[in-house]
């Protein structure tokens, strides 16, 4: 029977924003369906204020018995007994504070409400509403160790008189036992399932999953804590990857200079996702950082960077200008032309690199380039170069690719060769199609 009356309260709270995810709508909803209620008090009669403000008392009831759901299932899911994810689910923490205020406005108001239906309390003639809204404050004053009773403060003028008011009171002096003791068996609830299951997440990055956005201020501090090495940094880190949070990326991309959690912490960026951070590293002053930042924005080829990257360019040793080229070519056409340009770099590497990330470009300068290529100094430079020309259907690269038969690495004379032949073999495909 109760849990069927606490489903109800659940379902109904859902009128107050208990099932809308996005925090400022949820308070929203939640404050404009209240305000209403309050509206609805000064202006209606007597009776429809009584109806309608134990409506919004029953909504204070719900939104509580709601977050206590809620957080019932979070303690499901961390415990493994729930395969639901966390940060689906709305956080109903800040909506259940908010609907508990809401008692100091719709007690005071019911027992005015209900003295003018009932006469249920003695209430002297000059009486105002701050008398009703004292009494609520006398009210809550009981119920926080009755100190008004020990030191004989009354804050309102307005007693008690029949005994249908005396119930009342006790109804609401239960309630608001009911809200605090609950808000805090379940606040010390949240903090020891935070901190199990953080504990945890040190030896089990999935556990960071199971405890969503919340396990992340945790987390966020032993990453920052220099005294957490090895393995459990790198479980840190994995963690906060499976969180995807953003907010730890500064102290992920530190993570970059020590050996150990170097790979585990580009791997982490690269889930991630978050481009930022990751621009801002290629400036360190630290070689390790910057190496690890230009892996993680290869891996994640996102145009964005290609400002970033053709800054760098200018002032990066060959093998940062390697990475760099392997980072445009993992971003697709649109650098392109920055692959081109890396044609001209005076590391082999870098040529090198450029040609492989070029290997779907059949565009006329790259064309022109690599017939300039193939009387480089570098055999490696002119094996890739002819290699290349035998994408192109041009006579222009006939002339080039007949001369390296004559080249004196013999690796560059036999690929010409192996070039020559396939474009004679195309040519002959396409007269073969032309003549049917």
């Amino acid at each position: 029977m109760l849990g069927k009356v606490d489903n109800v309260l659940v379902r109904f709270s859902r009128i107050f924003g208990t099932g809308i995810h996005v925090p400022i709508y949820q308070y929203t909803a939640l404050l404009f369906s209240f305000g209403i209620i309050h509206l609805a008090s000064f202006y209606l009669t007597s009776v429809l204020a009584w109806v309608v403000l134990w409506l919004g008392f029953l909504g204070v009831l719900g939104v509580g018995r709601a977050w206590v759901a809620n957080e019932k299932l979070r303690t499901k899911i961390a415990r493994k007994l729930s395969d639901e994810d966390p940060d689906e689910l709305p956080d109903l923490r800040v909506s259940a504070l908010l609907s508990a205020l809401q008692l100091f406005v719709i007690i005071p108001f019911l027992m005015k409400s209900s003295h003018e239906i009932f006469g249920l309390y003695l209430v002297p003639e000059n009486a105002t509403l701050l008398d009703w809204m004292l009494l609520g404050v006398d009210l809550l004053f009981r119920s926080i160790l009755d100190w008004s009773e020990i030191y004989g403060v009354q804050m309102s003028s307005i007693e008690l008189d029949s005994m249908g008011g005396r119930h009342l009171v006790m109804t609401f002096l239960l309630t608001i036992d009911f809200i605090l003791i609950q808000g805090i068996v379940r606040i010390f609830e949240i903090r020891r399932t935070i901190s199990e299951g953080v504990s945890a997440a040190v030896r089990d990055p999935e556990m960071a999953y199971r405890l969503g956005s919340r396990a992340v201020p945790s987390l966020l501090e032993m990453l920052g804590d220099q005294n957490v090495t090895g393995e459990d940094c790198k479980h840190v880190i994995e963690a906060l990857a499976v969180l995807r949070e953003r907010k730890a990326c500064e102290s992920i991309v530190e993570r970059f200079e020590n050996e150990d959690t170097h790979t585990t912490a580009v791997a982490a960026m690269v889930a991630i996702g978050f481009l930022p951070p990751l621009l801002d590293a290629i400036s360190s002053t630290q070689s390790k950082t910057r190496i690890g930042a230009l892996t993680a924005i290869r891996r994640l080829g996102d145009a964005e960077a290609i400002p970033t990257l053709t800054t760098a360019m200018r002032n990066s040793s060959d093998d940062e200008r390697e990475k760099i080229v392997r980072a445009f070519a993992a971003i697709g056409l649109v650098a392109h032309p920055h692959l081109i340009s890396a044609l001209s770099d005076s590391s082999k590497n870098v040529q090198l690199a450029a040609l492989q990330g070029l290997a779907l470009d059949r565009s006329e300068t790259l064309m022109v380039k690599l017939i300039a290529m193939a009387k480089h100094s570098d055999p490696d430079v002119r094996l890739a170069a002819v290699d290349a020309m035998q994408r192109f259907s041009d006579g222009r690269v006939v002339g080039p690719l007949a001369a390296a038969l004559e080249d004196e690495d013999s690796r560059v004379s036999r690929q010409a060769k192996r070039s020559l032949d396939h474009l004679e073999s195309v040519v002959a495909r396409k007269g073969t199609s032309s003549d049917q």
